[in-house]
């Protein structure tokens, strides 16, 4: 019998599964500015996502936002506990 044990489905094999949850949008823009887009994330060596989120500042709007979160679920806490 020749059994080959490469390709298919193995345990622990692929990428592992991150905490974050992505989400896909649909953006239109003029073939001139999408353009301008994908060099820009190119010279940048990013994604367009990843340049979008950053020259946006989502990630820093993101964490603001947990930190308040976890703030206010703290004060609440405290004033219950209190």
């Amino acid at each position: 019998m020749n059994e080959r044990n490469w390709g298919g489905k193995r345990k622990g094999a692929g990428r592992k599964k991150g905490n974050t949850v992505y989400k896909t949008i649909s953006v239109s823009l003029p073939e001139s500015e999408l353009e301008i887009l994908q060099e820009a994330a190119k010279r940048q060596n990013m994604t367009v996502s990843r340049f979008i989120s950053k020259y946006l500042r989502l990630d820093t709007a993101a964490q603001i936002k947990k930190e308040l979160e976890n703030s206010s679920l703290n004060d609440n806490f405290r004033s219950v506990s209190d």
